[in-house]
């Protein structure tokens, strides 16, 4: 809504029995009176969050309500009845840094008067006036928004963290017995095969035909679509000169073709069982159909077990503060948790790991070292995702070092994307700094990074770029000067 219109001019000694301009002198009161206008407003929006934020609002009677905009609803945040409240351009005196928007929304409860100041008048005369207190209050605001930032991060990490705890916890037992159950129904499978065998005749020729078959059976590469096609071709036609149906032929060669069953090992089957092959294709591919899907269920159980393994590392942030960890673990458990992210851009990641089989534990949090991989990772796979045609090269690097201090663990996050621009690389661990697109980035993630591995670990931690190549290079202590290597708090001493 547009700013309500003037009513009445502004009474300078009214505006001094209001707390905002009661120690005010007389210039300053009626250089405000000037310029500004009172404003009577019905019961409504005075003004809404996003629009230019052109005045300074002063409550003089009534009744008001702030809100803030939460995902697509209006949420309030206060209401009072307090004359000498302010909204609005609130923040002008920051000049030039000013937000251009109103950060809020203001609802007007009951018929109210305001003071209504311009906003370039209003922030001159505070910088003009007070300008230490407005030094003071442009560090203070970027003190907060940076501390507010961080916290929000921590809050929202923990927040995850609890979520997924509670969730691999519920999901654990569920996954543990569906693998139990699908190893059972394989064992079963197999008995009924072997049970079968007895209750034919020449039940023991085909099974032994079966397993005859399998032995020579080869798949063929996943990728090599035309030769699937070629080999289910000439299956067709072997079982329709079989005597069996073209739809079941058509059913039954997919199905013998994904098992790398070819018309050359079928012949030697059916000959070694000693059955039509009418007879005795449709059992082999159901046999073999069987068989097929109990293996991916078994993968897909053994890959939901892994992955809640993974998101149980990845979620214990803080339940030990410090203890003895294998970074190797806790970069295989970000991996799992950014699996899908491989998969960005128009080629899907590789991601290869060297990692050295001598390399000691570190004595650090956990959880914050895991953030640390999870942003370094998350960065080297963006860039490569917006790479055409590429199929990019993430590397993970760790091994044991010594140093001039003492033992270290060196991890590195390389990637061959386009590398950072020039002008980015000297400030790319400063709050805010990032080079992802507008909403795609906070410009924190690195800054996190920097001070989990410098402050609280006493790391170092550097980066190296130019295009095909760029390492984020991690240096660890083994452990930090007032620790006790030899009696570590948990697992095992480096």
């Amino acid at each position: 809504m547009s700013a309500p219109p003037a009513t009445t001019a502004v009474d300078p000694a009214e505006l001094r029995t209001l707390f905002l301009f009661e120690r005010l002198d007389d210039a300053q009161l009626a250089r405000f009176a000037a310029a500004g206008r009172t404003a009577e407003v019905a019961p409504g929006w005075l003004y809404r969050e996003g629009e230019p934020a052109r005045e300074f609002f002063v409550l003089l009677d009534g009744a008001v309500a702030l809100h803030r905009r939460v995902g697509e609803d209006e949420v309030e945040v206060g209401r009072t009845r307090q004359r000498g409240v302010y909204a609005g351009a609130w923040e002008a005196y920051l000049g030039e840094d000013a937000p251009e928007a109103y950060s809020s929304s203001l609802r007007v409860l009951e018929r109210s008067r305001f003071l209504a100041l311009p906003a370039a008048e209003f922030g001159g005369a505070v910088r003009e006036w007070f300008p230490m207190a407005v030094h003071l209050l442009e560090g203070l605001r970027l003190g907060l928004t940076e501390a507010q930032e961080l916290v929000s991060a921590r809050e929202r990490l923990l927040a995850l963290g609890s979520l997924t705890a509670g969730l691999t916890h519920e999901l654990g037992n569920p996954a543990a017995a569906l693998s139990r159950t699908v190893a059972q129904l394989q064992a079963q499978v197999e008995a009924l095969d072997g049970a079968l065998t007895h209750l034919v005749p020449g039940g023991e020729r085909l099974a032994a035909a079966l397993t005859q078959l399998r032995a020579g059976a080869r798949a063929p590469a996943s990728g090599d679509v035309l030769a699937r096609a070629d080999a289910e071709d000439e299956l067709v036609e072997e079982l329709e000169g079989a005597g069996l149906p073209g739809g079941d032929a058509g059913d039954l060669a997919a199905v013998l073709a994904d098992a790398g069953v070819g018309p050359q090992q079928l012949d030697a089957f059916t000959a070694a069982a000693g059955v039509p092959a009418d007879r005795a294709v449709p059992w082999l591919a159901r046999s073999l159909a069987v068989e097929t899907l109990l293996g991916e269920a078994a993968a897909a159980s053994a890959r939901i077990s892994a992955l809640l393994a993974s998101a149980g590392s990845y979620a214990s942030l803080d339940r030990a503060p410090v203890r003895w960890v294998d970074v190797r673990q806790l970069l295989d458990a970000s991996v799992d948790m950014l699996g899908a992210g491989a998969g960005r851009g128009t080629g899907a990641a590789r991601i290869v790991r060297e990692y050295a089989d001598d390399v000691p534990q570190v004595l650090g949090h956990a959880g914050e070292l895991t953030q640390v991989w999870t942003n370094l990772l998350d960065n080297a796979l963006d860039a490569l995702a917006p790479v055409p045609e590429h199929r990019g090269t993430v590397t993970l690097r760790v091994r044991g070092e010594g140093t001039a201090h003492g033992r270290a663990v060196v991890v590195e996050v390389a990637d061959d994307g386009p590398g950072v621009p020039a002008d980015v690389l000297p400030r790319v661990f400063d709050p805010f700094v990032t080079t992802k697109g507008v909403g795609e980035g906070t410009g924190l993630g690195l800054d996190i990074a920097w001070r989990v591995v410098v402050q609280r670990h006493r790391g170092e931690l550097t980066v190296t770029s130019e295009p095909g190549r760029t390492v984020f290079r991690v240096c660890l202590p083994v452990s930090p000067d007032d620790a006790d290597p030899d009696h570590p708090p948990g697992g095992t001493a480096p």
